[in-house]
């Protein structure tokens, strides 16, 4: 009889501490979550008696699923420094036929205005074509390369470059090369030499004037440059200073 009297009371005691530390486990949750909800802001104006018995009916109706963590997102390797940031898409690179057909265009212009101006020079338009593809091909830029930074601010226009004047060049914006210092003009109004002579009219004939006689040679003759008082002219100058082409040579 005390033996089982015995055995009860152990029974009761242990019941006793199963349910004093279930009552601690469910006053610490509880009041874990009501510091989390006054943190938040969320208790809705609730007192603390009121959340502890909302948070013990719900702890003695059994634990909650926890919701599944949301797959964490991967950003793809982009090589930025910001790599939550979108890179544009590049621009689609132009293709030959269009970039031939821009060059072809632009040195169609040149051409047609070029006869316009009388500056061909006897060049035909496969030559002229060569010579342009070559002049936009050493003035076409590399592409800029993409990247992270911004580009910088664009240069100041340089001021318009001065018309060029009428040369006989295929390309009338190249001047000819200047005369050599030193060389000095004839009493006549010549030129000391024919690159002088040549560089004040470029693409025309230099001739060479006889002051005395005021008939002028054509290059390659034997009184090219060898009489004994002249000066090399342009063959137009010439003409406007009442002089006349000898008339045993041919023009060239």
């Amino acid at each position: 009889m005390q033996k089982a009297i015995r055995l009860a009371l152990a029974t009761a005691i242990l019941l006793g501490m199963a349910a004093t530390a279930n009552a601690q486990s469910v006053m610490k949750q509880c009041g874990e979550q009501w510091q989390a909800a006054k943190a938040a802001g969320t208790t809705n104006g609730e007192t603390w008696p009121q959340f502890l018995a909302q948070c013990r009916a719900q702890l003695s109706s059994g634990p909650t699923t926890a919701a599944p963590a949301p797959a964490p997102t991967t950003q793809p390797q982009t090589g930025s420094l910001f790599p939550w940031q979108t890179p544009a898409a590049p621009a689609p690179a132009a293709s030959p036929a269009t970039s031939n057909q821009s060059v072809m265009k632009q040195c169609g212009a040149q051409w047609q205005a070029a006869k316009a101006a009388g500056t061909i020079s006897g060049a035909t338009w496969p030559q002229f074509l060569k010579s342009c593809r070559a002049q936009l091909a050493s003035t076409t830029s590399a592409p800029p390369q993409g990247g992270f930074m911004p580009a910088p601010a664009p240069a100041p226009a340089p001021a318009p470059s001065p018309v060029p004047t009428q040369s006989g060049s295929l390309f009338p914006w190249q001047r000819p090369a200047a005369p050599p210092a030193g060389s000095a003009a004839s009493t006549g109004g010549g030129s000391a030499s024919a690159q002088e002579a040549q560089y004040r009219c470029p693409g025309s004939t230099v001739v060479w004037v006889n002051e005395h006689s005021h008939i002028y040679h054509f290059p390659g003759t034997r009184d090219y440059g060898h009489t004994k008082s002249g000066a090399y002219m342009c063959e137009a100058e010439a003409q406007t200073s009442g002089n006349r082409a000898a008339m045993n040579e041919r023009h060239p």
